[in-house]
C-alpha cells in the first residue's frame, strides 16, 4: 500500500512538473522567477517530509527529495541576498550528502551509503577551504576524504577487499600531493608504487589471491624504472640497465607464482618467466640493438611453430 501511494504521488509530481516545463518552453507561461522556484522546491521539500512521517522511519527514500529540494530551495532564496558565493555552494553540497548519512545511521546494512555520503561531505569542506587554502591541500583533502570510506567499508566487513583498491590509491595520492616537495620523478614512482600497493596487500591478506602479485610486481618494477630514468644520466649503459631492470623486474612475480607452483595452478608462470629474464639480458647486453634481435626471435618464433606443425600427425580423412 505504501509503495502505491508514493508511486501515485510521484506520478502525479512529475506529471505537473513535465508539464509546467513543456508550457513554459512552448511559451505558454512566462518563465518563472527564481523566488517562485524557490517556493516550489521548498513545497516538493515539504511534501516529502510529511509523506516520510507518515510512512515510517525506515522509508529512507523520501529522505532525498525532502534535503535536496530543501537545499536547493535554500541556495536561490541566498543567492539574492549578499551571503559569499562558497557558503551557499557549501550548503547545497551538504544537503546532499546529510541524507546519505541518515540513510547508513537508519540502517547499518546500508554501508554504501557511507561512500557518497563522504564524497559530498569532503567537497563541501573543500569549498569552505578554497579561497584560503593551497590548491595541494585541497587536492589532498579530497583524495583522502573519498580513501576514508572505502577503508571503512572494508574494516567493516573484511570480505570486501576489492574496497582497498580506491582506499589506497587515492589515499596515498593524497599523501603524495600533501607531502609533494621532490622531484617529478619520485612523484610518478609514489604514484605507481601507490597502485600497485593494494594488490600486494590483498595477496597477504588472503594468499589465494594469487594473480594480485603481478599487477604488484610490475606497477612496483614501473615505480623502480621511472627513479632510475631521473637518477642514471648515461646516454650509453643507462637506457641499457634501465631496459634490464624492466624486463628483470617484470620476471619476477612470474618467478614468485612458479615457485608456488605446489600450492596454487601457477606452472604456467614459468614461461614468461624465463622468457622475461632472457629479454632482460639480451637488452643489458645489446642495448639499442635489440631492435634486431626482436625481430629474429619472432622469425625463429615463428619457424618454430612451423615445425610443429609439419611434425603433428596428418588427420586421417
Amino acid at each position: 500500500m505504501k509503495n502505491k501511494r508514493s508511486n501515485l504521488i510521484w506520478g502525479i509530481a512529475l506529471i505537473l512538473f513535465g508539464g509546467v516545463y513543456l508550457l513554459v518552453n512552448l511559451d505558454v507561461i512566462p518563465d518563472f522567477s527564481p523566488t517562485v522556484w524557490g517556493v516550489v522546491f521548498a513545497g516538493v521539500s515539504l511534501v516529502s517530509l510529511v509523506m516520510y512521517l507518515t510512512s515510517g522511519w525506515q522509508e529512507w527514500g523520501w529522505l532525498f527529495p525532502i534535503f535536496v529540494p530543501a537545499g536547493l530551495a535554500t541556495v536561490i532564496f541566498l543567492g539574492e541576498s549578499e551571503i559569499e558565493g562558497q557558503w551557499i555552494g557549501a550548503l547545497f553540497m551538504a544537503s546532499m550528502a546529510l541524507p546519505f548519512w541518515l540513510v547508513f545511521l537508519i540502517e547499518r546494512k546500508n554501508w554504501w551509503a557511507l561512500i557518497p555520503g563522504w564524497v559530498f561531505t569532503v567537497l563541501t569542506a573543500v569549498i569552505l577551504l578554497s579561497e584560503s587554502a593551497a590548491g595541494e591541500i585541497l587536492g589532498a583533502l579530497v583524495m583522502l576524504g573519498i580513501a576514508l570510506p572505502f577503508f571503512i567499508v572494508f574494516l567493516l566487513n573484511r570480505s570486501r577487499w576489492w574496497a582497498l583498491f580506491p582506499a589506497f590509491i587515492l589515499g596515498g595520492i593524497g599523501l603524495i600531493l600533501l607531502f609533494s616537495r621532490g622531484s617529478g620523478e619520485w612523484i610518478g614512482a609514489m604514484v605507481l608504487f601507490v597502485i600497485g600497493l593494494p594488490f600486494l596487500f590483498v595477496y597477504w591478506r588472503r594468499p589465494e589471491q594469487w594473480w594480485a602479485v603481478m599487477p604488484a610486481g610490475i606497477m612496483t618494477t614501473l615505480a623502480i624504472i621511472v627513479l632510475l630514468s631521473g637518477l642514471i644520466e648515461s646516454e650509453t649503459w643507462g637506457p641499457r640497465v634501465i631496459a634490464g631492470v624492466l624486463f628483470w623486474g617484470m620476471a619476477l612475480p612470474f618467478t614468485f607464482l612458479w615457485l608456488r607452483r605446489d600450492r596454487y595452478p601457477t606452472r604456467w608462470a614459468s614461461y614468461p618467466a624465463l622468457g622475461l629474464a632472457v629479454l632482460g639480458l639480451l637488452a643489458l647486453i645489446f642495448g639499442s640493438d635489440l631492435e634486431w634481435i626482436w625481430a629474429v626471435a619472432l622469425i625463429a618464433t615463428g619457424g618454430w611453430l612451423l615445425l610443429q606443425n609439419a611434425r603433428q600427425p596428418k588427420l586421417k580423412g
